[in-house]
């Protein structure tokens, strides 16, 4: 049934090399002189490693692509259509995203369920995809106005139900179909496998929002189309699964499993507990239930708990993991994305990195790293290589972490309880000076700003002296709120103060904050700031708009990076006016637009408030860098890992308790981030490193008394089953060692 694994991996298949020899043997005895065209063959694959993987694979590869497409296309714009289509608060649609996503990663084990212990894993992907499939049909039609919630509610939950129980059994599938001599083409096999998700979830992520922006059908955007696209690319995954049905090799359900292994497991404890006290009995408690099941499954049981056990430290992974998806995108909205002739990179555009490595690194690490390790005898064995994935991971928080203190150290702090931050602006053709309190002044050229200042809050009492008339405002600061002073001209004899809220850090989306002062060169006109790439008329939803009722507010809006042209409109007349001024937008800065007149002449001035992110978006390559070597080490080997492993009735179960270890790490991050206890990001990224540590250094000593096991394959007759109509074909015992 199952053999601990030898220490040589030349004794790899060694009982059926023998038997071929011997066969040979015995076969020139007798006088036939020659041996079947199937055992040379057999001999050649084993001697030169030179095999193929079987045609019903590149179906199961093709599935797992264009499933992946629909399920990370689908969410890439979710969060958006429940907010801004559905009308949903951030919060909620927060919420119900997150409880999408764990839903998803729940229900594996009810899909492994149904496939070990009921249907087979065929009829159960089979069954399911159809399921996902509607679910996607569903949210693309309820796309269609009017927005209602009920519909897309259904189409999430028959999508978690369809991709989480499809999820434990792709992958087996895949692995189902090599044969026992295939040990390396099954191991390969799940690198192929992680590069589709990662290909079909890198163009999705790319094309989708295009698919959401660009194309005009309802408003601004087109969340059918978005929606659409992936529910096509999920039919197209059922049609490329059904197209191999032919091809497939199918194993058959093993009946009520789970029911067995619990009661396995009840009777093993209760008979322990019976026999506590007696020191004659010192059995391992699975001696206990050999009276009600047969030794076999017994044995199967035992190493289904210990290879559950080996899972143990997984989640700490997974939610550093879930950590670099959300965390990391925050630490790329602090950092400039500026790459000169290259473009600017936006921050949300950093995930993309992940995968895209993850695409360039399975083929280094396949047909390079992990032969050059063999021939050093180093990283061999398939726990030594996880344990390595897990400290690279720490690393790569450790140099996030390390990043966050420079980028720290580049902003400026924020204001206490008992503090205001105040800037004066001038928008006179003059100098001003200014006195405030008796203890501040300045003096301010024209068309210029004063430094930021923080001060006590309280009130103050301000006294400006410039070319035309003297004048004095009483005005109160507010805690913990900065102000904005503008010294400006109404009239040409005249001096009036507009005193308003300020905006004074980082924009958290790596865009910029622009706000626009109308100084009295253009009374009563409404402003658009319109990117110089803009072809076509103006009008107010040319670019960035500022009406003039908000001259009062002088709010503060999102810009992009960028080059932008100024037109200005008339409200009497309606016709939009370029000024002959251009301004250059930077990245997470905070900007004020001063347009003003000197004698006959419109001036415009664009002064900062709050600088350019000064650190640059390539810091973060490198943690990236490491970060994903980690997930090659350990997210590959861990999937071959929980396959080869894992009893042959409870394959699809092992591949769902691995996947749901990703679940509740995402529980353990959702934990301490709600709990808030952290107010720096440099802690929270160095306890995240601490708590993986920990994790390593558990597995690392969990490995050190692991024994691993060379569990049943499919054999590799010629009469195993190709076709639908002969059904499912048993598994056989393989008692082949494998490389300890």
């Amino acid at each position: 049934m199952m053999t601990v694994m030898s220490d040589s991996d030349e004794d790899l298949h060694a009982n059926e090399d023998s038997s071929l020899i011997k066969g040979e043997k015995s076969v020139r005895e007798h006088g036939v002189g020659k041996i079947s065209g199937k055992a040379w063959g057999r001999v050649k694959n084993i001697m030169t490693r030179s095999q193929k993987y079987p045609n019903s694979v590149y179906f199961i590869l093709g599935n797992e692509f264009c499933e992946r497409f629909s399920y990370y296309g689908m969410g890439a714009v979710l969060i958006l259509y429940l907010t801004n289509w559905l009308g949903f608060s951030e919060d909620v649609g927060t919420s119900i995203f997150h409880s999408f996503i764990m839903l998803c990663y729940f229900t594996p084990l009810f899909g492994a369920i149904l496939a070990d212990g009921y249907i087979g894993r065929y009829k159960t992907i089979l069954i399911l995809s159809l399921v996902y499939a509607t679910g996607n049909l569903i949210m693309a039609f309820t796309a269609l106005p009017p927005p209602e919630w009920y519909g897309p509610a259904i189409g999430l939950i028959l999508i978690g139900l369809g991709t989480g129980g499809i999820k434990p059994n792709v992958s087996s599938f895949g692995a189902d179909q090599f044969r026992a001599d295939q040990e390396k083409e099954r191991y390969t096999f799940f690198s192929a496998f992680y590069f589709s998700i990662n290909l079909g979830s890198m163009l999705s992520i790319v094309l989708t929002p295009i698919l959401r922006a660009d194309v005009k059908c309802y408003g601004n955007e087109c969340y059918p189309l978005a929606f659409g696209i992936p529910a096509a690319l999920m039919i197209l995954a059922t049609i490329i699964f059904i197209a191999g049905s032919s091809l497939y090799k199918k194993v058959p359900a093993s009946g009520n499993l789970m029911k067995r292994v619990l009661k396995c497991i009840l009777y093993g404890l209760c008979g322990k507990m019976r026999n506590c006290g007696d020191p004659n009995k010192k059995e391992h408690w699975l001696y206990y239930a050999e009276n009600k099941f047969e030794s076999d499954f017994i044995r199967e049981v035992q190493i289904l708990l210990k290879v559950l056990f080996m899972f143990f430290p997984a989640p700490f992974f997974w939610a550093l993991s879930s950590q670099q998806g959300s965390r990391w995108t925050l630490q790329a909205e602090k950092l400039n994305g500026d790459l000169g002739v290259f473009g600017t990179l936006k921050p949300d555009q950093m995930s993309a990195l992940n995968p895209f490595l993850i695409l360039i690194l399975i083929p280094i690490f396949e047909k390079l790293v992990y032969p050059c390790c063999e021939k050093c005898n180093f990283l061999t064995r398939p726990l030594q290589r996880m344990s390595a994935g897990m400290v690279l991971t720490v690393i790569s928080f450790i140099m996030a972490g390390l990043l966050q203190i420079k980028i720290e150290t580049s902003l400026e702090s924020p204001l206490k309880d008992t503090e205001s931050g105040i800037s004066f602006y001038n928008a006179l053709h003059c100098d001003i000076n200014i006195k405030m309190g008796g203890t501040l002044s300045y003096k301010i050229a024209p068309y210029e700003k004063s430094d930021y200042k923080v001060i006590t809050a309280g009130k103050y009492k301000v006294d400006v002296k410039s070319c035309l008339p003297s004048v004095s405002r009483e005005m109160s600061l507010v805690p913990l709120n900065a102000t904005r002073i503008f010294v400006w001209s109404k009239h040409s004899n005249t001096t009036d103060i507009k005193i308003v809220d300020d905006f004074h850090s980082h924009p958290s989306d790596g865009n910029s904050k622009l706000s626009v002062l109308n100084g009295g060169a253009l009374p009563g006109a409404q402003v658009v700031v319109v990117h110089s790439s803009h072809q076509g008329n103006i009008s107010n939803q040319s670019g960035v708009f500022y009406p003039s009722s908000e001259q009062e507010r002088l709010s503060f809006h999102t810009i992009a990076p960028g080059r932008y042209k100024i037109y200005w409109q008339d409200s009497a007349k309606g016709n939009w006016t370029k000024l002959n001024s251009s301004i250059t937008i930077g990245q997470g800065a905070v900007y004020n637009l001063l347009i003003a007149r000197n004698e006959t002449k419109v001036v415009t001035r664009l002064l900062t408030s709050v600088e350019v992110n000064s650190v640059s978006i390539l810091w973060m390559v490198p943690q990236y860098f490491v970060v994903t070597v980690g997930e090659v080490l350990f997210s590959i080997t861990g999937l071959a890992f929980a396959y080869s492993q894992a009893p042959t009735t409870m394959k699809s179960v092992v591949q769902a308790a691995w996947l749901m270890t990703t679940a509740i790490g995402s529980l353990v991050v959702v934990i301490v981030v709600q709990v808030q206890y952290f107010t720096s990001q440099v802690a929270e990224f160095m306890f995240f490193a601490a708590l993986m540590a920990l994790g390593t250094i558990m597995f690392m000593v969990m490995s050190c008394f692991y024994t691993y096991y060379n569990t049943s394959c499919l054999d590799d007759r010629e009469d195993l089953i190709t076709k639908e109509d002969n059904g499912d074909i048993p598994l056989n015992d393989s008692n082949h060692p494998k490389n300890k």
